[in-house]
């Protein structure tokens, strides 16, 4: 079918590229990796290069343990998915009752905001202060208000409860679309099994911000695009469309599973020949962010503003992220307070601003064109700090709201601040290292057991690596996309224990 060929094809033009950066990573993640110093003030990632005999030998040895696993009766017959869910939830709700967490940094001043505007003081949208510069926290801010309008102020137990719940919402669907995406049963427990090993996200069942919100509502959506995408019902998309729009609400990088669903559509409606499903693109789009525009109404009216304010020009994050953040060139397109620094430089002016960008992104540009070899330095480092970090900030955000917390257990203490810390990060490091593997083994295969789904399901991770290269780095926010390759990582060690199978029946070992 000509078209199914052309489509084909023209998803090998990032599932390429995909395969390319995750073969890398493998050997990266094995040589080298990416850490955060106890006591920083800003995140600044350094590296070190790791022992891969040690990870390559705890990586073979997981790799037998499932092999024995998986061939017990015993796990056929329990629903280990619902015991892997279990698992987490007490995993996350004893993280949350050891660490106690509050907030800092940008929780803490949104928090206060959320307080000021339940004493109907909005001074935050004053120009020159917080919500006047980044107007996207707008919904963050609407959230906590109403969970202390309803729970009491600053009782911050609710928002770990509700991350908890958040996370096995995210586990579950993420569980039901291997489903979806390998009809094979064992793939669905291997899945299962593996997500037990998440760490860095039940690490941040302690955070108070709406990544974890954010991807709960992402991670469904997904999962009714594909079974849009194998069904045909409409309904699928308006489903996807309402979750994305919550998603955006919280965390407005969800809108890069939005630009995966809009292609995902094309190509369907090309692939199928029914192009009076493209209509649902403008649908999809639209209804995506009417919840954004109903949270801004509403805050408008409440505050007597004559307009939402527009927020520092996006370009500021691009500029900000072809910068280095710190004086040692390791934090290559961090947070340095760029963006922040040049609205204000330039009277709150959009268009002085945007201009003021241009030209600061000029400069690095021709920098990066003059010196090839700074150039490769920066963008290695850019995506080793974000992609090549086993605990993805999970460890120095838990610490950071620790120093906040009086009469810290001694537990954890040792968790944050000593051996236990040490302990926690080797198991994420071969955790990530092994995440990897069993992916770049799924790439291998990708060719010979392609669909569309499985296509739109990888450009959902792709989409994020290729934003978070442009636009400002943090290994937290590349978390949700290591938790997408769940299945990916499923299949290919599935692939590997029938590898084992066959040398066993042959007598090979």
């Amino acid at each position: 079918m000509k078209e199914q060929k052309i489509i084909r094809i023209l998803t090998y033009f990032y599932l390429i590229p995909f395969a390319l950066m995750v073969v890398f990573n493998i050997f990266n993640s094995l040589l080298r990796t990416t850490y955060f110093d106890l006591y920083q003030v800003m995140e600044t990632a350094r590296y070190k290069w790791d022992n891969p005999f040690i990870v390559l030998a705890a990586s073979v040895g997981i790799i037998v343990c499932f092999y024995f696993l998986m061939r017990t009766k015993w796990v056929k017959k329990i629903r280990i998915e619902r015991l892997a869910l279990i698992y987490s939830a007490v995993v996350c709700l004893l993280i949350v009752l050891l660490f106690r967490s509050v907030v800092t940094c940008d929780s803490g001043l949104i928090s206060d905001i959320a307080i000021e505007f339940m004493q109907k003081n909005y001074r935050a949208f004053e120009q020159g202060e917080y919500l006047y510069r980044y107007s996207f926290q707008i919904g963050f801010a609407a959230l906590l208000e109403l969970i202390y309008y309803i729970f009491g102020v600053e009782n911050f137990i609710v928002f770990h409860l509700v991350n908890i719940v958040c996370i096995v919402i995210i586990l579950k669907m993420v569980g039901k679309i291997t489903k979806e995406l390998f009809d094979e049963e064992r793939v669905g427990r291997i899945e299962a099994v593996l997500s037990m090993g998440m760490l860095p996200l039940f690490l941040f069942s302690t955070f108070v911000y709406g990544d974890i919100i954010g991807w709960s509502f992402g991670a469904c959506s997904i999962y009714f695009l594909i079974r849009y995408l194998k069904t045909d019902r409409w309904q699928n998309i308006l489903k996807a469309a309402v979750l994305l729009s919550a998603g955006i609400i919280v965390k407005s990088n969800i809108n890069i599973l939005l630009v995966a669903a809009v292609a995902a559509i094309i190509l369907h409606s090309i692939q199928k020949k029914r192009y009076k499903m493209l209509i649902w693109v403008i649908g999809l789009v639209l209804i995506s962010q009417v919840g954004v525009w109903i949270v801004n109404a509403v805050y408008v009216a409440r505050a007597g503003l004559s307009e939402f304010p527009k927020g520092i020009p996006k370009i500021a994050w691009i500029a900000m992220s072809m910068q280095e953040a710190d004086e040692g060139g390791y934090a290559c397109g961090w947070y340095n307070g760029y963006n922040w620094t040049v609205y204000g430089d330039n009277d709150y002016n959009r268009e002085l601003t945007t201009q003021a960008c241009m030209e600061n992104l000029k400069e690095s540009m021709n920098r990066f064109i003059h010196e090839q070899r700074y150039a490769l330095d920066f963008f290695y480092k850019k995506f080793t700090s974000q992609w090549n970090a086993p605990t993805f900030q999970a460890m120095i955000t838990n610490e950071w709201n620790s120093r906040h917390v009086d009469n810290l257990s001694s537990l954890a203490q040792f968790f944050i601040y000593g051996t236990g810390r040490d302990v926690l990060y080797e198991i994420m490091n071969i955790y990530h290292f092994f995440m990897f593997l069993c992916t770049g083994v799924y790439c291998f295969f990708m060719r010979r057991d392609w669909s569309l789904e499985r296509a739109y399901f990888v450009l959902n991770i792709f989409g994020g690596f290729l934003f978070h290269m442009i636009w400002e780095a943090q290994s937290r926010y590349i978390l949700g996309y290591f938790v997408l390759m769940l299945p990916l990582a499923a299949f290919g060690l599935n692939k590997i224990l029938k590898k084992i199978d066959k040398r066993e029946k042959g007598g090979i070992i």
